[in-house]
């Protein structure tokens, strides 16, 4: 029997495909909605998976406005009872349930103080949706299994699609030309990505590893590594290379595979150099990425295929479809019900 997890993995793209439709006509309205020119900085609200897709807006936001953009601490309102100051500021939550509790407190708090306060959201009937300003409803349909798969794909391409409406106005038909290519290289991704049963079967006995990535990727290394630990039992910790190499590089060795994210963006080279040096260090090293970028790293490779390239700005809703695939195989050689592992639920309820 295919598992939900299957299932929802190869939706990706059609999910991705009525996403677009349904947002690209609205790109003036979400400039308005974030009073795009008007702000002077944006402020990311999330939990789990949602909050490594807001580790992308962080970077994406950023390159396109040229202002902060900064991830919420949400203790501060449920924990310390703590009263920010958000003049001025754009507040966007993302929650795929819009059901936990600490998430609906700051972007609450955004609405008291008469910012904007926009939430990303598979769920518009949810407590997140009732506070915010605006919603932008993913649509994605009921995600069954444990895993977010295509609830993270579609929340990384609200990501984008606000990173544009954030920019320039006159750079959009570039940018919108480039978010129409997202669907067939997903879909490709899913179907022709090569390598995934050979890296399993280096990362199905060792119970412990890292993941690597950077910049627009950091956030496709945290995602990896939260899928590989929820789904196989591994612990997975993620990094970026200077943060890695900044003492925790001690830890690599013969029992501590490395699993390296290097797309066909500017970030990827320094990703490359870690791969050498956990190479030296005796780690087994799994690298993922296109031919051209990842053919000379030694080590096993998970080859992204030609038909799945993308704009380097939107490499991360192709670059995590690999590691939901290889998460999906080592589980299942583990023997692990990928629709329900490790006693988890669905949502989670954090304050």
């Amino acid at each position: 029997m295919t598992s939900l997890l299957t299932a929802e993995i190869a939706e990706q793209p059609d999910v991705l495909a009525r996403m677009l439709d349904a947002q690209l006509p609205r790109l003036a309205e979400w400039r308005t909605a974030l009073r795009a020119g008007e702000i002077d900085g944006l402020l990311l609200v999330a939990r789990g998976s949602s909050d490594n897709a807001a580790r992308y807006a962080q970077y994406l936001w950023s390159l396109r406005t040229g202002l902060p953009v900064a991830l919420a601490t949400p203790s501060l309102h449920t924990v310390y009872g703590g009263k920010l100051n958000l003049r001025g500021k754009a507040v966007v939550a993302l929650s795929q349930s819009g059901a936990s509790p600490d998430v609906v407190a700051v972007l609450a708090a955004a609405r008291e103080q008469g910012v904007p306060a926009l939430a990303i959201t598979n769920a518009p009937g949810s407590p997140l949706a009732e506070v915010a300003t605006d919603v932008l409803d993913l649509a994605v349909g009921e995600e069954r299994s444990v895993a977010a798969t295509k609830t993270y794909t579609a929340s990384v391409l609200a990501v984008a699609l606000l990173g544009v409406a954030l920019g320039d106005p006159a750079e959009e038909p570039g940018y919108v030309a480039d978010l129409r290519g997202v669907p067939a290289a997903v879909a490709a991704a899913v179907e022709l990505t090569t390598g995934v049963d050979q890296a399993a079967e280096v990362l199905t006995g060792p119970r412990r590893g890292v993941v690597v990535g950077r910049g627009l990727n950091l956030g496709t290394a945290h995602e990896a590594a939260l899928k590989l630990t929820e789904l196989t039992g591994s612990l997975m910790a993620p990094y970026s290379p200077a943060d890695l190499m900044h003492g925790p590089v001690a830890a690599l060795g013969p029992e501590v595979p490395v699993l390296t994210f290097a797309p066909d963006e500017p970030a990827s080279a320094s990703v490359l150099d870690l791969a050498l040096e956990a190479d030296r260090r005796g780690s087994p090293v799994l690298v993922v990425g296109p031919e051209h970028v990842v053919g000379g790293v030694r080590g096993t490779r998970v080859l992204l295929p030609a038909a799945s390239a993308t704009a380097a700005w939107l490499t991360p809703l192709t670059s995590v479809v690999p590691a939901q695939l290889l998460a999906q195989r080592v589980a299942e050689a583990r023997g692990v019900d990928v629709d329900h592992p490790g006693g988890l639920t669905k949502v989670t309820r954090t304050t």
